[in-house]
């Protein structure tokens, strides 16, 4: 017997998803961080469902239960953001066993009816069940205009990477409070572990270009929307001195010993990673707001090398380092963050 632990989820999924038929109506197939259904109208019906992972930071007792119903809001919406589509409604369904305290399953809705507020989302209902062990899972749909749906596609040399967001912040966040430094963090820590939020205003803009070749949220990390973008042939260099780093992450890298570059490659910050068309790079850039967090990471090449450069000017491959159900987690902490910080080979 194959186990779900020898796969993993991305092997997993890629041996059964060719093997599906793909109804006409599916615009864009298998395989997106979301699906794009054409129902007959002017627009495109986008829809995701997600499982929210349960919240580390109820772990170290920050925060309460309305942060587990925040996530699933959060999860569903950047999906629903990196393939282009306007977020329009979310659903709730919460599988709780029987000894489950009532206020904390009100905690959990209530989390989602106020990140549904805060997104721009409506909530409209769900459904509770018995189970053995709590499980969140939120669903959501939104429009789509048919000229500008996104997806997770090929880069081109040439084509520049861009990211909507900061990188490390929830990382560096899981790192000092583990590590219990400096009282002054703790407020900042939790608000990164308890608030999450997806990047409204930069999908919008997003939607607005015609010149972006693919997107991917980074619920995963940035190592495998690396993977998704270059495929066979292509490669690309980061700059640590370049990448858009949370303002956490320079403590928690001198506090456990780790180059700041690392934790931009972790799981857990909901910024979306895109490809930009090589010829509009420009002009695309000459018209970023001040009010949105969209950084250039770097150009993609032929090389074959996928890297980044310290600020020393070394070159280090960049780690496989992949937030996977089945294998390696980002909310199981132990393993995932030794992966991570390179104290454990891949």
């Amino acid at each position: 017997m194959v186990r779900l632990a020898d796969l993993g989820e991305k092997a997993f999924l890629a041996g059964v998803l060719p093997q599906l038929v793909v109804d006409p109506a599916f615009v864009n197939g298998f395989g997106h961080d979301a699906s794009v259904v054409d129902v007959g109208l002017e627009q495109y019906l986008a829809v995701k469902i997600d499982r929210a992972p349960f919240p580390v930071a109820l772990r170290y007792g920050l925060g309460d239960y309305r942060t587990w119903g925040r996530l699933a809001v959060v999860a569903n919406v950047s999906d629903l953001l990196a393939i282009g589509a306007l977020p329009r409604a979310m659903m709730l369904s919460m599988v709780l066993p029987r000894d489950f305290s009532a206020d904390d399953a009100q905690a959990i809705i209530e989390g989602c009816t106020e990140a549904c507020a805060q997104h721009g989302v409506a909530f409209v209902g769900g459904d509770t069940k018995e189970g053995n062990s709590p499980q969140v899972v939120g669903a959501a749909w939104g429009t789509v205009e048919k000229h500008r749906r996104l997806g997770r596609a090929q880069a081109a040399p040439g084509d520049a990477l861009f990211v909507a967001g900061s990188l490390g912040g929830f990382a560096a966040a899981l790192m000092l409070i583990r590590k219990q430094v400096r009282a002054d963090w703790t407020e900042r820590c939790i608000q990164v572990l308890t608030l999450p939020s997806a990047r409204v205003k930069e999908g919008r803009y997003l939607r607005e270009h015609d010149a972006i070749r693919a997107a991917c949220d980074l619920s995963d990390g940035l190592p495998e929307a690396i993977d998704i973008f270059c495929g066979v042939g292509l490669g690309i260099t980061l700059n640590e001195a370049q990448l858009p780093f949370h303002d956490l992450v320079a403590d928690a890298a001198a506090n456990v010993g780790a180059p700041s570059w690392r934790f931009a490659l972790a799981a857990g910050d909901w910024a979306v990673a895109f490809v930009v068309e090589k010829s509009v790079v420009n002009s695309f850039q000459a018209t970023i707001g001040s009010e949105m967090e969209v950084q250039q990471l770097g150009t993609f090449d032929a090389s074959g090398c996928k890297q980044i450069r310290d600020l020393s000017g070394a070159l280090h491959p960049i780690p496989h380092v992949i937030n996977e159900q089945f294998k390696s987690r980002i909310e199981d902490e132990g393993h995932y963050l030794d992966l991570l910080l390179g104290k454990t080979p891949i």
